[in-house]
């Protein structure tokens, strides 16, 4: 882990929703992790895992149940009027829908210029040279100014969200499934994008994805989140290529590859993501986990380091060479 004070930390955050009279979901359980200056951090997980709460709960969206947020040491969890007005500056997010996450009643020019009028930066004339180069920052040109939403295609949409989200400079960018509604060529030119931006500009970036095969190619780490709970964590390197977590390993063995020829030991998931309105008791992924065993269902299984790196998993029968029991056959 880099020496550096974190932009982000954020420390045992928990989010549960109350349902009737004593149930809660718990769509974030407990999850602690750190974003530092000038990386992308990936969360990875199936969806209904919580890791677009967490990403909202990050940007002071929703409150936290539970836990510490902190924005370069600051504790934001509990800001409130113009100091969490204030803090926002600092951190910007990227929606997965881009045309959802915009007005349609304004131009692009217009949206891009909205977060500097709410934060009186510069005078009229120079905001609208700031909104002119970062359209063209982000490949959209000056005929795109003054164009409505539904006139753009949506690649340019999400491009014209990366330019709303950047207009005040922030240091942190919150970037949630931020490709996954498009074509997969556009896919690659978005996340080609990003990665230039994240180099040119030195921001920090946590990065919301359901395909550990797109994050690969995007963040310095990995944090893998199943059911509310980080399971493993590492460099991506680290972790694509030795995933430990049966579960990492699942999401790796799903993604397609690159060609027919290729051969791969797939190991397919049984059953469903179990409901955060009652998760199961020891190891939450102890249901699906071929390798489980009687502990895995009593005792809940705490981050440790295995191997180098910061590479941490939350399994109790992980060996220390980082190899698993036996799957278990049906009778």
């Amino acid at each position: 882990m880099p020496e550096t004070q974190p932009i982000i930390a954020v420390e045992g955050v928990k989010r549960h929703y109350k349902i009737g009279w004593k149930k809660h979901v718990r769509a974030v359980d407990g999850v602690s992790l750190e974003v530092h200056p000038g990386e992308t951090l990936a969360l990875v997980g199936e969806s209904g895992c919580g890791k677009s709460t967490l990403a909202r709960l990050i940007m002071r969206l929703e409150p936290a149940t539970a836990g510490r947020i902190l924005l370069e040491g600051q504790d934001i969890t509990a800001l409130r009027g113009a100091a969490l007005q204030s803090s926002r500056r600092q951190m910007q997010m990227v929606f997965q829908d881009p045309y959802a996450s915009v007005n349609p009643r304004l131009t692009a020019e217009d949206i891009v210029r909205e977060p500097l009028d709410n934060f009186r930066i510069g005078s009229p004339e120079a905001r609208r040279t700031m909104v002119r180069a970062l359209l063209g920052r982000v490949g959209l040109s000056a005929q795109h100014a003054t164009r409505y939403p539904h006139e753009l295609s949506g690649g340019q949409r999400q491009r014209l969200g990366i330019a709303r989200a950047l207009a005040l400079n922030p240091k942190l960018i919150v970037a949630d499934e931020p490709v996954s509604a498009l074509d997969l060529s556009i896919q690659a030119q978005v996340i080609n994008l990003l990665r230039d931006l994240q180099a040119e500009l030195g921001l920090s970036m946590l990065f919301v994805s359901h395909d550990i095969g797109v994050v690969a190619h995007v963040s310095h780490r990995v944090a893998v989140m199943y059911l509310g709970r980080i399971v493993e964590t590492g460099t991506t390197a680290d972790v694509v290529s030795r995933a430990l977590h049966p579960y990492t390993r699942a999401l790796i063995d799903a993604v397609p590859v690159e060609h027919p020829s290729q051969r791969r030991v797939r190991r397919p998931l049984e059953g469903d993501l179990p409901s955060p309105l009652n998760p199961p008791s020891g190891c939450r992924f102890n249901t699906r986990c071929p390798h489980a065993e009687a502990r895995c269902r009593i005792e809940e299984p705490v981050l440790r380091g295995v191997g180098g790196e910061g590479h941490q998993v939350a399994c109790h029968l992980l060996a220390e060479d980082g190899s698993l029991p036996a799957q278990k056959t049906a009778a």
